[in-house]
């Protein structure tokens, strides 16, 4: 497959026998999970004590090192130290790892609509087959401008884990072995990442195991990263802050809607405390659009193939 995204034009690894890069990879993902998180906690802290120091009585440093924006903020440090690594270790382009220049406000506008269209399709399932209900309703003022804030750092939480795991990672797998075994150990990897998350369950990290490999093939079909950076903000975005259930097992603030569990529903139905990541109807509706887009893919690679 002729993609630019898989390109990822560097010599820096190439004396590392294949399945010991393939180890390293992995474990570097983590490295830059880790790194990144401890820089950027740092720094931000500074700011936070400093507000604490000038009203102690006012300020809650529980409150502001729990939220929803210091959480995602600490990927942003995540993404800076990838793009030094590239930029400095590996002596490439920024840009190689699929932050083209042309049309990527486009291609962000469009992951968003595909992002929220997916994840709505399988909470619609979800609450078809009883396993939520809505509980409240939220459109004052305060809650729409709180739920339009969230969206900048959705998309740099999600564009950040798209620049590790695909971005990244899968390019270079794909150059010491093959595409299926990059989407699937990118894939599996992304959801491994998750197994500390509260709340977790079997069929949660199948269903991101699968949102994995959906992503993946997005980013392949578009062959640039800003497209499924916005479909992953989008997708985290939806399910907390538009219908207001938990994404990935986590709290997510301030919602439009507020949905639950429906009581004796079963958690593979509604996704349980996990959120609708957790149920089997999303990973089924996420099969469905693994399928949709391994048909266009290889419709364009014969279209290629006759062309040539």
């Amino acid at each position: 497959m002729q993609k630019r995204i898989l390109e990822a034009p560097t010599l820096f690894y190439q004396k590392l026998p294949n399945w010991l890069f393939i180890i390293l990879a992995c474990i570097m993902v983590y490295l830059f999970v880790f790194l990144g998180s401890f820089v950027g906690g740092a720094m931000l802290s500074l700011p936070i004590m400093v507000l604490y120091l000038i009203n102690p009585t006012g300020f809650s440093l529980t409150v502001a090192f729990s939220s929803l924006y210091f959480q995602l903020s600490l990927f942003f440090f995540v993404a800076l130290l990838v793009f030094a690594w590239v930029k400095w270790a590996e002596k490439r382009p920024i840009s190689s790892l699929g932050l083209f220049r042309e049309n990527w406000i486009k291609d962000i506008v469009k992951g968003w609509g595909v992002g929220m269209l997916v994840f709505s399709a399988a909470f619609l399932l979800t609450y078809l087959f009883g396993g939520v209900e809505l509980r409240s309703v939220n459109f004052s003022t305060a809650a729409v401008l709180s739920v339009l804030s969230t969206i900048p750092f959705w998309f740099i939480q999600g564009g950040t884990e798209e620049l590790l795991t695909r971005g990244w990672l899968l390019p270079l797998i794909n150059k010491r072995s093959n595409l299926a075994a990059a989407v699937g150990i990118s894939s599996s990897l992304f959801g491994l990442m998750h197994l500390a998350n509260s709340h977790v369950t079997v069929f949660s990290i199948l269903s991101i195991i699968l949102s994995g490999v959906f992503m993946a093939l997005y980013m392949l079909k578009t062959d640039n990263l800003w497209g499924v950076a916005g479909l992953h903000g989008a997708w985290n975005f939806t399910q907390g802050n538009l219908y207001g259930v938990a994404v990935s097992g986590q709290g997510a603030g301030t919602s439009l809607f507020h949905f639950a569990s429906k009581a004796g529903a079963a958690d593979w139905i509604s996704g349980g405390a996990f959120g609708t990541e957790g149920s089997l109807l999303t990973s089924l509706v996420l099969l469905a659009a693994i399928v949709i887009l391994t048909l266009l893919l290889k419709k364009e690679s014969n279209s290629i193939y006759k062309e040539a």
